[in-house]
């Protein structure tokens, strides 16, 4: 584990370097005060961009790409559908049974409500706040890219999609930023670990037809 670490430190430790920034920043000041001066700051292009982005981190845009990986690679379809799946679980039971009763921005700023910035056509929640499924669901996917990629050039960049969808659900008034910090920490550990001992249990298979995706059947 430590050589595949290693191995693959061009994206682990940008996020690493990145997590202690923001540790340092929650360390300074509050999580109202984060989140109200990210919603200071907005423009309409944003309003766009967040809004659209922050479908990354939708289970369908994770399931569709699971599917277009399946045409070229079952492996790496099964490691999608895996690491998904395992952090979803994850956080879905941390939302439900352990922290039920940690509230979204709307309802703990409620007096606040009417003079923050609102994106048009988003819907607000209240409940179920920590941590961010969004985000989860986006660091899950592109860990498992970024593991994937031969390039250790190019696995730097794979961090720049979840960041957004993380940026995108505090822009959006979903969550706070202790909610996408700590849903990040969560998604990259179940993928290293599915993708590791996915690798593990490939490399026993002697089956060809588990080699290659479905393409193979045009």
């Amino acid at each position: 584990m430590r050589l595949f670490c290693l191995r693959h430190r061009s994206f682990f430790l940008p996020f690493f370097l990145i997590w202690i920034v923001l540790s340092i920043i929650q360390l300074l000041f509050t999580q109202n005060f984060i989140f109200l001066f990210v919603n200071k700051h907005w423009t309409p292009f944003a309003d766009i961009f967040f809004k659209t982005c922050t479908h990354i981190g939708d289970g369908v845009f994770i399931l569709v790409s699971g599917l277009v990986a399946a045409l070229f690679s079952y492996r790496l379809a099964v490691k999608i559908f895996l690491s998904y799946a395992i952090s979803g679980i994850v956080v879905q039971f941390l939302k439900q049974m352990v922290f039920a009763e940690i509230y979204r921005p709307p309802k703990i700023l409620a007096s606040l409500l009417p003079v923050l910035h609102k994106v048009e056509g988003v819907q607000l929640y209240h409940f179920n706040s920590f941590p961010s499924g969004h985000t989860t669901s986006a660091f899950a996917l592109f860990t498992v890219l970024a593991l994937e990629c031969k390039s250790s050039l190019i696995k730097p960049f794979l961090l720049i999609p979840p960041l957004l969808v993380a940026y995108s659900r505090i822009y959006l008034l979903a969550h706070f930023l202790g909610d996408v910090y700590v849903a990040a920490f969560v998604a990259i550990p179940v993928s290293v670990l599915v993708y590791f001992y996915m690798n593990q249990y490939w490399a026993a298979q002697t089956d060809p037809r588990l080699d290659g995706g479905l393409t193979k059947l045009f």
